[in-house]
């Protein structure tokens, strides 16, 4: 089976104890996978009787320990787990086991990453420009699904125009919501024989808006920053931080250089292949620039800047498939890509 991950997966190393955000207090609830529960039902003494005490059944029917914004009851004071400490790391749930490694597979092609809610992970996604690494890995493949050859080769060219010379962050950002859109053109009236003459088409002629469409309109970050305060929120630190956001009147600030481009080349590396479901990609170009946009704007308002509002954006949104999808919703019901044009416009 082939594989994707960009180049600085194999260099992450779990922060342990040392880690400022442990993802073990996040509030997110954690899933106990079938074997993991397996183990945890005939689990003998004091250990197992907490175990069992602390989980419950979701809403799906499935075993999870519901931390409901708190910290894991099994994270002690030193920011480690009891579990981990007393039975090894194979005793964790699956996803302690994982996180942040993300893993998504489409047919014959699987694509590994990291999840930037983790500092850790942050701090390599920004600090170089993202290349894929190929390699092969065991794996029973199912035939590809129809989109995902002319999908990756639009992804590839989306990720180009990131890497574009001479032009700014935001010319960036609105040329790839221009290239989004005309693929989502071609998926629409079932043409994706000809995303690939169009791959051809951007890589040879940049393009650039109108002087007039490279201003930050401060309406439209205000709508976006009331309607992120809407969706479900896990700390109230970042709804606090929507909030002073309101006040800026589209102050954005550019990032650092180069971080702009490798945050809006994670999400499109994250996202982007989504449509090979659902025959939508300009959902994920239009999420791209939101997470780059709002990230530039916030970070003065943060201590810890930039880098620390693009993980507090993706813990807040990333993890959570019912934020996922009421933005998608949004965005397909309001029609919003000329809004977005504007939101690009760091």
């Amino acid at each position: 089976m082939e594989t994707h991950a960009p180049q600085y997966y194999p260099a992450f190393r779990c922060l342990e104890g040392r880690c400022p955000h442990t993802c073990c207090a996040a509030g997110w609830e954690i899933p106990v996978d079938p074997a993991t529960a397996a183990l945890y039902e005939t689990l003998p003494g004091p250990l197992g009787d907490r175990v069992r005490a602390f989980w419950e059944i979701d809403p799906g029917g499935e075993p999870c320990f519901p931390l409901r914004g708190g910290g894991c009851p099994f994270l002690n004071g030193e920011g480690l787990c009891h579990i981990h400490i007393k039975l090894g790391e194979e005793a964790t749930p699956l996803i302690c086991r994982t996180h942040p490694r993300f893993c998504y597979e489409y047919g014959p092609l699987r694509e590994r990453g990291l999840c930037a809610s983790c500092p850790e992970a942050v701090r390599l996604i920004l600090g170089e420009d993202l290349v894929l690494t190929v390699s092969r890995e065991e794996g029973s493949p199912e035939d590809a699904p129809p989109l995902l050859s002319p999908l990756l080769s639009a992804r590839k060219t989306a990720l180009a125009l990131l890497t574009t010379e001479g032009v700014s962050l935001g010319q960036k950002l609105q040329a790839v919501l221009l290239f989004a859109n005309e693929v989502q053109v071609l998926l629409d009236e079932d043409q994706p024989e000809s995303i690939p003459s169009l791959c051809r088409f951007y890589e040879e002629e940049f393009p650039l808006l109108e002087q007039a469409a490279l201003f930050l309109r401060p309406p439209v970050l205000e709508k976006y920053l009331e309607l992120l305060g809407e969706l479900a929120i896990l700390h109230p630190h970042w709804r606090k931080l929507l909030a002073a956001g309101k006040g800026r009147q589209g102050k954005a600030a550019p990032p650092p250089p180069r971080m702009g481009e490798r945050c809006a080349a994670y999400f499109l590396y994250r996202h982007w292949l989504r449509g090979v479901w659902d025959g939508d990609v300009l959902t994920w170009a239009e999420f791209t620039v939101l997470g780059t946009a709002i990230s530039s704007l916030l970070a003065p308002l943060h201590p810890e800047g930039f880098a620390e509002v693009f993980r507090l954006f993706c813990e807040e949104l990333e993890h959570s498939e019912e934020n996922l999808a009421a933005l998608q919703d949004f965005f397909w019901e309001k029609g919003v890509l000329p809004e977005f044009f504007s939101l690009a416009a760091i």
